[in-house]
């Protein structure tokens, strides 16, 4: 004996479709909109964010090199790369002293400078030996530095040709360079007195302060 099962009606009877089953077709092709990259941003929008950057990275650069030219009229001393002090490239070895009218500058900031040179001078408390004359070098020395710095006549000397040297004579003329202190800023002139073969040529005065400085070399005329 067969069960009768009631035919169901309703509104929802039979299942309805939903909206997404009417229109979803599995043989489609989509079309993609060229103006727009993978992740759906706007190649446009792209372009403008690169430009942006990089004219940022312009401008910067730009005020970079517009402080540097302000700082360089405002305080050249502020610039990375030092002036050098003049004289202080000049007279560096005894192949290639300074001229005589020109200043040398050592190491420690001091400068020296030939103001005078008397050749086969008389001095009445020296009597040069045979065949010797009395050479008189008047020098000036400043302090560029500020610091004060000592001097000492026996630090010049005079080498010849074959690099034989003539120290300094001391205490025998006036107004002589001696020894001493010079203060920051401050410079002093003295006269230096050396005995050389009469009539030697090719003499060049050597400044040596020790291991502080290098040696200085300045033709003497």
């Amino acid at each position: 004996m067969s069960q009768y099962y009631p035919q169901q009606s309703g509104p929802y009877y039979p299942p309805q479709k939903g909206p997404e089953e009417d229109y979803y077709d599995v043989d489609y092709e989509y079309e993609y909109d060229e103006d727009y990259d993978e992740d759906g941003e706007p190649w446009t929008q792209r372009i403008m964010f690169f430009c942006g950057c990089s004219l940022l990275v312009f401008l910067c650069i730009a005020c970079c090199i517009g402080l540097g030219v302000v700082l360089w009229f405002v305080d050249p001393g502020s610039s990375l790369v030092a002036t050098p002090i003049p004289g202080s490239d000049i007279g560096l070895s005894i192949e290639e002293p300074a001229f005589p009218d020109e200043s040398v500058v050592n190491d420690q900031g001091t400068r020296l400078t030939i103001l005078d040179v008397n050749r086969n001078a008389a001095l009445s408390d020296v009597q040069p030996a045979e065949g010797m004359e009395l050479v008189i070098v008047t020098v000036e020395l400043v302090n560029l530095g500020e610091d004060e710095l000592s001097f000492n006549e026996r630090d010049i000397a005079l080498w010849n040709q074959f690099n034989e040297e003539y120290e300094p004579i001391s205490g025998v003329v006036d107004g002589a360079l001696g020894r001493g202190t010079l203060p920051a800023g401050s410079g002093l002139e003295g006269r230096l007195v050396y005995e050389v073969i009469d009539g030697e040529f090719d003499l060049v005065l050597v400044w040596d302060v020790g291991s502080d400085s290098e040696p200085r070399y300045i033709y003497l005329e």
